[in-house]
């Protein structure tokens, strides 16, 4: 289907000029101000599609005409090809039509238009203003015509009265010759006889008489008393109920009341669900919370335990440096001592040899001339003494280095050593941790495992749920669609469960009664029983009339009767039961009960069933046989001899509705096995864990993993730092051992300085410059000592005051972890609580739900029994009135039964039980009714044997009906196109209109909407009559359509315009202010309808003052009043570009 995408015109109205209007998208809506020329806009589409002027606001053509003017509608079908239709006025005042510019006579232009189911004569694709208020004040004939219009079948009229008059002639002819023949019947009659079994008869049905109101007032007393017994029943609940719940203040005693209690007790047990609902939701919710607050609680233990083991280890390392620490304060002390002491030495030796030194001037002078001498003699040995010396120094210094080195190294091997211990420690708790953190892997992968097992069987159950759900989904499908159970089906059923309720003596339809012998008889059994399929079997004539006026009543639609009290029936023709092989009576091929065997006989006939075709024609045509003849696949030889064949819709429909019964019935069964299913399959979600309790899992075992890994390569560094540590140990002892050697060959320049003989001077000078070499050497040692002593000192104190800040830091996240651990505890134990709490409040409303759902069921089945009871007296009543039965009563009368339509309004009639006796009124046993229907059965039998005349009556009223049948079936031929052509479109309006009006009445507050719906006055010809539509807003009463509001009858209205331009709908369609008279509720109800049937497929153009109803479109086209031009000019704005 395609759509309209744009509009140009030319000097249209208001629109100067060439103007092109679009694009149109799926929901277009047309604002702007009065007069600028929206509804124009309106006019041209209704002009280019073919309108006549007279539908328009305008009378003459010429009318239109600015200048010169023509429309043209550009439509888009498949592929995005697009079909111009033009409609433009001649200077004479006619038009031309125009298909992609070629010139087209209106025949072919509308028949162009009824290609894309644009109906011109219909007007299916635009409401103009106003004609939603026509539509919800017009009268039922105007509705009736309406239909008529849509349908089609308002071609036909002409053709329908001339045949209607023929039918009136034919009519009189057979009433003539009918008043003849009761003419002579009536003067053969032996008036002495009549007489005498006239007053025998009369007698009897006195009698009669009586007995039926005995029985009748025994029925309606115990019915009495069960509706009393029940109604306490149900007042001792509700007393229940108001104890329980203490919301409601008591039922009253009449049904009505009671329903209102069960519509609340519907709510509240709606409501307590929801609250079970929303509890499961919360206590599902505080699960993974749970989880998360546990893995948190384990995070912190974890993160504890860690802090532990830093805190020892930084312990032992500040204690370690403390220790250090005072030994280096220690040997500082001790240096500075021992520099301090050397330095008094050294002075106090300095003094004394001062005083034994000491030369005048004259040994002075002699010491200078000497020494000069001397050096003159002792050249080459002071040059060697100076080498000996500078080999000395050397030595000294080596053997100085080599002690600091020793010390270094000395406190080198003591550090490693205490590291060696440090790391050992270390590598022991790594390890411990390595193998527990191994154990809690180990324990979550088995979890993790178990989970998945748990998930994985989990799967398989839901897998093997929905599989067994889906078989039992697909054979609902097959037994719906092959059912093929329409909503007038079931209606139809409800008014027979209806009829067979409220009157004795309703079998049920044929269809349901019988079944056939083999699977391949459905065919040709449902082709022979034809129309009588659907027909209702009752046990008499007035029982068939009773049904046929509730049925009128109730507005439940109209059914075939076949009373078998009346029926003409045929006997059957023995010898087509062995008559050929492989042809069988159609009446022997069906199972039903013996009871309803002369329906059968009178549906079936002589007809026969044909296994093949040959078979068929070689006994209608060549053993000249006047049957009806059906082979299994469908083909069939009518008595006149023509055949007629093929799998009609209709008759494989007819074959399904035989075969699938058995199917149908199951249907409920299989419907239960869904429910169990769908109530396994939300245990099995209730019981399925979150799946972010397996990520959560998955997430800790990664953890677990990685912290794993961790420590191993921590316990790996650690063995590696052992391991160093020990070779560097050893390396430091191999050096020790290389170098004592060297510090004891030191001391042998000591011994060459002793070998040297010192005899004069040469003594005092050695003396005096070993003193003062020693001196600054000794002082030079102990300032080096003490500086490196002091910056040790130093750093140990700073990697001691960084140790022991750090040592703080831990503590305190300690402190804070801990009270952490604390406060999660704290939350867990709350959540639990929480969890704990929640359980029990689903508990107890579970067990509220359930009190409510007992009692709520005790009521259920005392109110269905009442409704049955009341429904039984509602009959009994009905009889009365219609039999003429002579009920005595205490108040009331029996004419109020066929005022009201409901049992509801019989209150007031108070029936007399003053003649039943003691016995009756106590005893409401089986055999006292059997004791009554046989009586009544036996004075019936009296009356048949001494009334022959009134069976001949009875007969020829059963030939008046075949006559009216045989009328009716030749009436039905005639009227066949005209009925079959409204009853399609009356059926869809129908079927339809009730949904659409609860779509556009339906709101949060009232969920289900309103009702619509549609009956016919005259069932028969309903073209004759009116068809009247009905309409009832939400949580309101019936009423009729013109005591709705202005707002209510727009809505109806607008619900009957939408579901008839759903029977033949047009591509697009078009609303003139539909909205003028609605509120901005009802509004926006109704944008909410456009804005979801809108689509490619299906298009609306709307044009509204309302913004409720515009800010919803798709595009918007706006049109205002060009002033200097004095012409209409537009603008579009596409909406779905923006963000609602």
């Amino acid at each position: 289907m395609g759509r309209l995408d744009r509009l140009e015109l030319e000097n249209f109205k208001s629109y100067k000029g060439r103007q092109t209007i679009g694009p149109f998208h799926n929901f277009t809506s047309v604002i702007g101000p009065n007069g600028a020329g929206k509804s124009n806009l309106m006019d041209a589409i209704s002009f280019v599609l073919g309108i006549k002027s007279a539908q328009l606001r305008s009378t003459q053509l010429r009318e239109l005409i600015y200048v010169g003017t023509w429309v043209m509608a550009v439509y888009k079908v498949k592929n995005d090809e697009e079909i111009r239709f033009q409609r433009s006025i001649t200077r004479i005042g006619s038009s031309e039509y125009k298909i992609n510019d070629e010139v087209v006579s209106f025949a072919k232009y509308n028949s162009e238009l009824e290609k894309q189911n644009i109906l011109v004569k219909a007007r299916n694709f635009l409401v103009f203003q106003g004609d939603v208020e026509a539509i919800a004040s017009q009268s039922p004939k105007d509705l009736t015509r309406l239909i008529e219009q849509i349908s089609g079948s308002l071609e036909f009229k002409a053709e329908y009265e001339r045949l209607k008059i023929s039918q009136e002639r034919a009519t009189e002819n057979s009433t003539f010759n009918f008043n003849k023949k009761r003419g002579i019947n009536s003067e053969i009659q032996e008036y002495q006889k009549q007489k005498a079994q006239a007053l025998q008869f009369e007698k009897l049905q006195a009698e009669k008489a009586q007995i039926l109101v005995q029985y009748l007032l025994w029925k309606l007393f115990h019915i009495q008393e069960d509706i009393r017994e029940y109604r306490e029943q149900i007042d001792s609940h509700n007393d229940i109920i108001k104890e329980k719940r203490q919301i409601q203040k008591g039922y009253e005693t009449n049904l009505k009341q009671a329903r209102i209690e069960q519509a609340k007790v519907h709510k509240e047990q709606y409501q307590m669900e929801n609250e079970i609902k929303l509890k499961e939701r919360e206590l599902e919710e505080k699960r993974p919370a749970l989880l998360t607050v546990d893995e948190k609680i384990a995070h912190s233990k974890r993160k504890l335990y860690q802090f532990d083991q830093i805190s020892e280890k930084v312990q032992k390392d500040f204690d370690r440096q403390s220790k250090r620490v005072e030994e280096l304060q220690f040997e500082l002390d001790k240096i500075t001592k021992d520099a301090e002491n050397y330095e008094a030495s050294l002075n106090a030796e300095s003094n004394s040899s001062k005083r034994n030194a000491m030369l005048n001037a004259e040994e002075l002078a002699e010491y200078n001339r000497k020494r000069e001498e001397a050096n003159k003699k002792t050249i080459t040995e002071k040059q060697q003494l100076e080498n000996l010396k500078r080999q000395e120094k050397t030595c000294r210094e080596s053997t100085q280095r080599i002690e600091e080195k020793m010390i270094d190294l000395d406190r080198r091997h003591k550090q490693l050593e205490e590291e060696n211990f440090s790391l050992s420690e270390h590598k022991d708790k790594v390890e411990a941790s390595v193998e527990q953190l191994q154990k809690d892997l180990d324990k979550s992968k088995q979890e993790l495992q178990a989970i998945i097992v748990e998930r994985e069987s989990i799967n398989r159950k839901e897998i093997y749920l929905n599989r067994e759900l889906q078989e039992i989904l697909n054979k609902i499908t097959v037994a719906n669609v092959d059912r093929n159970e329409s909503e007038r089906e079931q209606k139809m059923k409800e008014c027979i469960e209806s009829l067979k309720r409220v009157f004795s003596g309703v079998h049920g339809r044929l269809l349901d009664l019988f079944t056939p012998s083999q699977r391949k008889y459905a065919v040709p059994v449902s082709i022979i029983l034809g129309r009588n399929l659907d027909a209702i079997i009752v046990e008499q004539q007035k029982t068939a009339i009773e049904c046929i006026q509730y049925m009128r009543e109730q507005r439940l639609g109209h059914a075939t009767f076949i009373p078998l009290d009346t029926i003409i029936v045929k006997p059957i023709n023995d010898k087509y039961r062995s008559f050929m092989k492989g042809a069988r009576l159609a009446i022997d091929v069906v199972t039903y009960n013996n009871k309803l065997e002369r329906a059968f006989q009178y549906s079936c006939g002589n007809a026969l069933v044909c296994d093949t075709l040959e078979i068929a024609k070689h006994i209608c045509y060549e053993k000249n046989q006047q049957v009806k003849a059906v082979t299994l696949d469908g083909t069939i030889i009518h008595k006149s001899g023509l055949i007629t064949g093929g799998h009609s819709d209709d008759i494989l429909s007819g074959a399904k509705r035989v075969t699938e019964k058995k199917r149908a019935d199951n249907l409920e069964g299989l419907k239960r096995q869904r429910d169990e299913i769908f109530l396994k399959l939300s245990n099995l979600n209730k019981s399925k864990r979150r799946g972010n309790f397996e990520e959560q899992k998955k997430s800790e075992i990664s953890g677990l993993e990685s912290r794993l890994e961790l420590s191993q390569q921590d316990l790996f560094e650690s063995t590696q730092k052992l391991t160093a540590i020990n070779d560097e140990l050893k390396v430091i002892a191999n050096e020790v051992i290389k170098l004592q050697p060297l510090l004891n060959q030191d001391f042998v320049f000591y011994d060459f300085c002793q070998k040297i003989q010192v005899t004069n001077i040469r003594d005092y000078e050695q003396r005096q410059l070993k003193m003062a070499q020693e001196a600054a050497e000794n002082r030079l040692r102990f300032t080096t000592q003490k500086s490196r002593l002091q910056n040790q000192l130093k750093f140990e104190s700073e990697q001691q005051k960084e140790t022991q800040d750090r040592l703080y830091k831990l503590h305190t996240s300690i402190q804070e972890d801990k009270q952490r651990l604390v406060e999660l505890e704290e939350e867990k134990n709350q959540l639990l609580r929480d969890k704990k709490r929640i359980s029990d409040e689903i508990t107890e409303k579970q067990e509220k739900l359930n009190e409510i759902k007992k009692e709520f069921d005790i009521k259920t089945v005392a109110e269905s029994d009442i409704e049955k009871l009341e429904a039984d007296r509602f009959s009994i009543y009905r009889k009365c009135k219609l039999e003429e039965i002579d009920l005595p009563l205490l108040r009331g009368s029996l004419d109020e039964v066929l005022i009201n339509e409901s049992n509801s309004g019989l209150t007031n009639i108070q029936v007399n039980f003053d003649s039943l006796t003691e016995d009756l009124t106590e005893n409401n046993g089986i055999e006292v009714a059997k004791d009554f229907e046989k009586k009544i059965d036996e004075i019936t039998r009296k009356m048949d044997e001494i009334s022959p005349s009134l069976k001949a009556i009875e007969r020829l009223d059963g030939i008046e009906q075949r006559l009216q049948d045989t009328e009716k079936e030749f009436d039905s031929a005639r009227r066949e196109v005209k009925y079959k052509h409204f009853h399609e479109a009356y059926d869809h309006i129908a079927e339809n209109i009730d949904k659409i009006y609860k779509e556009l009445t339906k709101s949060r507050s009232f969920p289900l909407g309103g009702t619509a719906y549609l009956s016919l006055e005259d069932t028969e010809e309903p073209y004759l009559d009116g068809v009247k539509y009905h309409a009832m807003p939400p949580m309101k009463r019936f009423r009729d359509m013109e005591q709705l509001s202005g707002g209510e009858k727009t809505m109806a209205a607008l619900a009957l315009l939408f579901a008839i331009h759903s029977y033949r709908p047009s591509p697009f369609f078009v609303l003139d202010e539909v909205d003028a008279a609605l509120d901005n509720t009802n509004v926006g109800k109704i944008a909410n309808y456009i804005r979801e049937h809108a689509s490619d497929n299906f298009q609306f153009i709307v044009i509204s003052l309302k913004s409720t109803l515009y800010e919803k479109a798709q595009a918007l086209v706006g049109i205002y009043r060009d002033q200097e031009m004095n012409s209409s000019k537009t603008l579009t704005l596409q909406l779905d570009k923006y963000q609602e």
